[in-house]
């Protein structure tokens, strides 16, 4: 990801114009991700800003370390919704862009006047990406969701719980906003795509992605084989046995020797080659036909090990293991280095700033930053002006509170 502050981006998205009018993590993370890729970002906040701005420590300079990850590249208009002209200025600004992305309850844009149906006649060509926790319309429609509710609704949770003998365990991670993020990102390039690849329509359309199918279409491909031929006479799915974190003398490692070649470099690794004659152990049919005996043996034997040492002797096996790091250690981790997958920058006035990188690293069009995440209405007279608004309305506007 290039450091590109300050100048134009050389993404694949450049030259596409973006509206957010989204908060907390699921669309400010989508339009993030445009944004690395070249996207002009608006992000049309509240006067007071989202909410993203104030929950959370640390804070520093208005922004809060929350925010600033989700809402890099990206210019900031504070603009009241609840107002009929901050509508009117919104249906405006929507007549110039490609792709427009809120993550209100479902019909709720339709009643403050920016749903998809009061926008298309303001502009054909728009992209409206719409992301709601259950769908725009059904049983559930109308429900606030969060991500533990998606969670548990999805199935996974007792899945989670069973592996450690336990009750029900939520994901100590906002999983679902985060893969709904990224689900809603492709799926707004695809639709890009459809209106301006070979086969282009030259419209725009609506695009639905509720969360919980997000969730499920990440979380379930593994779960639901055993659904797969109905009706299923298979007993409800059962975590990954083969899924076990293993404790070494000073601390913990997890890794993969299911196949052949893997188990016999880790019984060699271990010292203990007399596992593979042991009957339950000797193929990889008999080792998927119960993971538990081999498992728990190598476990014992992992044990004696300290960490440094085991790994060494990993590599030099071909046995695919790795450490369990924390998020800072994982930030040192040479690896992630040299990636650059964690990543400082300076701030012309808050110092230095740690973000995550885009995952993707494209040869001849980078994804890059570009701008530090805004301040509250930061660019709110500018971003009017370009759309056509003169002096005298942005006064008016923000006269009337209409704007900040």
């Amino acid at each position: 990801m290039d450091i590109r502050l300050g100048q134009d981006s050389e993404g694949p998205l450049r030259g596409i114009r973006v509206l957010d009018v989204t908060s907390m993590i699921t669309g400010p993370l989508c339009s993030q991700m445009l944004g690395d890729l070249g996207a002009e970002v608006i992000k049309i906040e509240p006067i007071h800003g989202e909410v993203a701005r104030w929950m959370m420590p640390p804070e520093k300079g208005g922004l809060t370390g929350f925010f600033c990850q989700m809402n890099r590249n990206k210019r900031s208009l504070a603009l009241d919704l609840q107002h009929e002209d901050g509508i009117a200025v919104l249906r405006r600004l929507a007549g110039g862009v490609d792709i427009l992305v809120e993550n209100f309850r479902a019909g709720v844009a339709d009643r403050l006047g920016f749903g998809y149906d009061a926008l298309r006649p303001v502009n054909d060509r728009l992209i409206y990406l719409a992301i709601t926790g259950f769908g725009p319309d059904g049983p559930y429609a109308n429900r606030p969701a969060y991500d533990p509710i998606a969670q548990g609704l999805v199935g996974m949770m007792p899945i989670q719980g069973q592996a450690f003998g336990a009750e029900p365990q939520l994901i100590q991670s906002a999983i679902v906003d985060k893969t709904t993020a990224t689900t809603a990102a492709g799926i707004a390039l695809a639709a890009l795509y459809a209106r301006d690849g070979v086969n282009g329509t030259g419209r725009g359309q609506r695009v639905d992605v509720p969360m919980i199918d997000a969730y499920a279409a990440n979380s379930l491909p593994d779960m639901l084989p055993v659904d797969s031929f109905q009706p299923s006479r298979m007993p409800d799915p059962k975590p990954l046995a083969v899924l076990r974190t293993f404790a070494t003398l000073d601390g913990h490692v997890v890794g993969m020797a299911l196949q052949d070649n893997h188990f016999e470099g880790l019984c060699k690794a271990l010292e203990c080659e007399q596992l593979l004659e042991r009957e339950g152990m000797r193929n990889v049919g008999e080792r998927i036909a119960d993971f538990g005996p081999w498992l728990d043996a190598i476990e014992a034997e992992i044990g004696k090990w300290p960490s440094d040492e085991l790994l060494a002797r990993f590599d030099a096996n071909g046995v695919p293991f790795g450490r369990v790091k924390t998020i800072r250690e994982f930030a040192e981790d040479p690896q992630a280095r040299h990636n650059r997958t964690i990543f400082d920058v300076d701030h012309p006035e808050l110092g230095t700033l740690r973000y995550v990188r885009y995952p993707g690293h494209l040869s001849d069009t980078p994804a890059s930053l570009t701008r530090h995440p805004p301040t509250l209405g930061q660019h709110s007279a500018e971003i009017l002006a370009e759309a056509g608004f003169s002096d005298e309305e942005v006064q008016s506007l923000r006269e009337g509170g209409v704007i900040a």
